[in-house]
């Protein structure tokens, strides 16, 4: 019972998100905005009228009145205050999902069935007439059903998500994939931080500046997105989308940047990725017209450790290139990027991420890094003509299921 209980709370939790983010998203001016966990779970702000939406998710649970009862109470309250405080009115939300017993619910519905179905309790002999206790008059009650509204009939959980790919595409001009991929998990994330902010006032976007928040480039795959889609499938579409194009790979300047996790860290394991690396991203016969062969960084590697995965590579005869070309030699971008042949380089070694910027911006043709990370990505190299791909990747030795 319990963990049903915890996947009903979670799967309540990313409806709620994914609310936010199709609110946002229906917004039809730019400066028009959404505030998450202020009033209610969502308040819509256009320019002519602010909106609390709260949401429900009982995707197994039948309705009862009790369910929203709670909802509404605080609602009027908000009202009554509002009222007594001089404040502008607002607009009132209640968007549920159940799995049956709507037709409990007959809307529109009068004064006496708000009163008796959600504004009354009885406790041990005691009827509590929550409208009195407020000094809520008729007049005023006839007031706050004007301004609520009720939907218990709201999208299920995946045709919610289905809308929201729908609306990213249109909004980005992409395929399914990349709105799901891309910038609904972009979007996932900025709503996340939104609603941890501790102050309301940050807590508010406009939708202008969340399109321009979830627009990114570099695609910042997120912990929360990966638990939702699933790690393995998480894998193989990132494997589909990017990594599957085999004998037709094609002959850029491509970088690998890996971050290693230092508890995890096992030298057989690396140079097992190196070789797949250098397997599957060398075109090095005499049938290739322009041969070539990819670049790696090793991140969050020590200098020793690293001499010593050299010294087993060419033992192994990996032929590799880092860039020095005799014992105390400086550092040459021009050496590491030597034109490939029959005869190598194989793979091309970086020994820190210097190297890799100094080399990578002297280039004038097609760039593309591919960085896996567990928790921060290294910064931008600071030309936006690299197509510079992050993933988030919790393990390293993962790796290996994507590319």
């Amino acid at each position: 019972m319990t963990d049903r209980s915890a996947v009903s709370t979670i799967t309540g939790y990313f409806y709620q998100f994914d609310r936010s983010i199709l609110s946002i998203l229906a917004l039809t001016g730019d400066n028009d905005s959404v505030a998450i966990e202020c009033i209610e779970d969502i308040d819509v702000q256009t320019a002519t009228e602010t909106t609390a939406v709260q949401c429900k998710y009982y995707e197994k649970s039948e309705y009862n009145h009790s369910v929203i009862k709670p909802a509404i109470l605080f609602m009027l309250e908000h009202y009554k205050s509002g009222l007594t405080a001089g404040r502008p009115e607002i607009q009132y939300q209640l968007s549920g999902h159940f799995a049956s017993g709507q037709n409990k619910l007959a809307l529109p519905f009068d004064i006496g069935f708000l009163k008796s179905n959600f504004l009354t309790t009885t406790s041990k002999g005691k009827t509590i007439r929550k409208h009195e206790e407020l000094g809520v008059s008729d007049a005023e009650l006839e007031g706050f059903l004007k301004l609520l509204s009720i939907d218990v009939n709201a999208a299920k959980f995946d045709d919610q998500f289905r809308s929201i790919i729908e609306s990213l595409a249109e909004e980005f001009e992409c395929s399914p994939f990349v709105a799901e991929f891309f910038y609904y998990n972009s979007a996932l994330r900025v709503i996340k931080e939104l609603a941890t902010e501790s102050e309301e006032a940050r807590r508010v976007i406009t939708r202008k500046a969340f399109v321009k928040r979830i627009d990114t480039s570099s695609y910042l795959f997120d912990e929360w997105f990966i638990a939702k889609l699933g790690m393995d499938k998480y894998y193989l579409e990132l494997r589909k989308e990017f990594f599957a194009s085999g004998v037709n790979v094609s002959p850029v300047e491509r970088l690998f940047i890996i971050h290693l996790a230092g508890r995890s860290y096992s030298r057989s394991t690396v140079k097992m990725l190196l070789k797949t690396i250098s397997r599957k991203y060398s075109k090095l016969s005499k049938r290739d017209a322009k041969p070539f062969s990819p670049y790696v960084l090793l991140v969050g590697i020590g200098e020793s450790e690293l001499v010593g995965l050299k010294q087993e590579l060419h033992n192994e005869d990996v032929r590799f290139v880092d860039g020095y070309d005799f014992k105390g030699a400086q550092f040459d971008a021009g050496s590491i990027s030597r034109r490939a042949s029959v005869a190598g380089p194989a793979l091309r070694l970086f020994c820190n991420l210097t190297e890799a910027r100094q080399t990578f911006l002297s280039f004038r043709r097609s760039r593309e890094i591919y960085e896996f990370y567990s928790s921060e990505p290294v910064e931008d190299f600071g030309d936006v003509a690299i197509n510079h791909t992050r993933f988030q990747v919790p393990k390293y030795e993962d790796i290996n299921k994507i590319i």
